[in-house]
């Protein structure tokens, strides 16, 4: 346990990840840098709220717990960052059940919270990972509304994070994020316009089957 840790003080597995991993904001760092390294000031960016002091507190604690490393971000960044160690990596299925889990919570202030596209995304490929259905291999690049994250699928394994594609992707798409929200609800490509498509319009047609939102009661809303 870490110097000035709340401790559970129960030797059970559930309450020891809980003494790490349940204080307020914790388990968000970890949903940030499962999406890729961040310098310090993309989690401020990301995690509205959180005072400089308390971010700087929780990544000392994840560093000692061996949840993250902090390293120097290649090019063209080229500064100090933070990412998943393997320790964090695994907690990746975790974070996948709790996003869809959380998907069925009625939560009457849903549509008045704030909400990523990358966010979606997340929720999006958790859905796809957990579908009988395999989609497509390939490497799909999004611009939403600014935000860029890709997506590669290969051999029905998957991988999303942030930013641009490395290489030229199978297809791209582009627009704003109430047309996005459209298209990871209904799984469709919307009409001409509504989204910029470059590339396979089919193979991303297929992937659309699977990721996007699993279907949700009336009123509960979407991330």
């Amino acid at each position: 346990m870490m110097a000035g840790m709340r401790t559970y003080a129960q030797n059970c597995g559930v309450a020891r990840a809980l003494d790490l991993l349940g204080e307020r904001w914790t388990l968000l760092i970890v949903r940030e840098l499962a999406r890729g390294p961040k310098r310090f000031r993309d989690l401020t960016a990301s995690l509205e709220g959180i005072g400089t002091n308390l971010l700087a507190a929780r990544l000392r604690s994840l560093q000692e717990a061996g949840v993250i490393t902090a390293e120097k971000l290649p090019p063209p960044a080229g500064v100090p960052g933070y990412a998943l160690t393997d320790t964090g990596r695994a907690l990746t299925p975790l974070l996948e059940d709790l996003a869809l889990w959380g998907l069925e919570i009625p939560w009457p202030g849903a549509q008045q919270a704030r909400s990523r596209a990358a966010w979606a995304a997340m929720t999006m490929r958790a859905n796809m990972e957990r579908s009988e259905r395999p989609p497509p291999d390939g490497v799909y690049e999004f611009d939403v509304g600014g935000e860029q994250f890709w997506l590669r699928v290969s051999s029905g394994a998957s991988q999303l994070l942030d930013g641009p594609a490395p290489i030229e992707p199978d297809a791209r798409v582009s627009g704003d994020g109430a047309a996005f929200l459209r298209l990871a609800q209904g799984g469709r490509i919307p009409p001409r316009g509504a989204l910029k498509v470059e590339g396979d319009r089919e193979r991303l047609r297929t992937l659309m089957r699977t990721f996007r939102f699993p279907a949700t009661s009336p009123g509960q809303g979407n991330p």
